[in-house]
């Protein structure tokens, strides 16, 4: 599949995380006057993880993925496999912003593992987490 919007990249990034305990998920929360595209949180290590998904606008990305850092453990950005070529590792590397790669058939490779946030704010997580267990029931 060739990537036009970024909502399809919902879906596979979505599975990834669920084959890696992050069961409860949702999309599209809202943190201040952004939307975080996809939030989860793993009760097995209690870590929450949120995504910006982009299809190329990779610094844009990293703005969002900084305040991000304010409501969740983990962050990471994924984008088509055909646009990771031009982000700058380095840049994420020093936020310690993770980066995904999806592939055309929707298969998702880390190509950098986040760090926890040493900014994450308990307050903004302990919300989320609630509001996650009664989306997600």
């Amino acid at each position: 599949m060739r990537y036009s919007k970024e909502h399809q990249l919902v879906r596979p990034v979505s599975h990834y995380f669920s084959r890696h305990n992050f069961a409860l998920q949702h999309h599209e929360l809202p943190f201040y006057e952004y939307r975080i595209d996809l939030y989860g949180y793993s009760e097995d290590t209690d870590l929450t993880l949120a995504v910006e998904l982009k299809l190329d606008k990779w610094q844009r990305a990293l703005e969002q993925a900084l305040l991000y850092q304010l409501c969740s453990d983990l962050i990471y950005i994924a984008m088509p496999l055909t646009s990771v070529r031009r982000v700058d590792r380095d840049a994420l590397a020093a936020h310690g912003i993770g980066l995904i790669a999806v592939g055309r058939t929707g298969l998702c490779r880390v190509l950098l593992p986040a760090r926890t946030s040493p900014v994450t704010r308990p307050h903004y997580k302990q919300a989320y987490v609630r509001l996650l267990k009664e989306i997600c029931g």
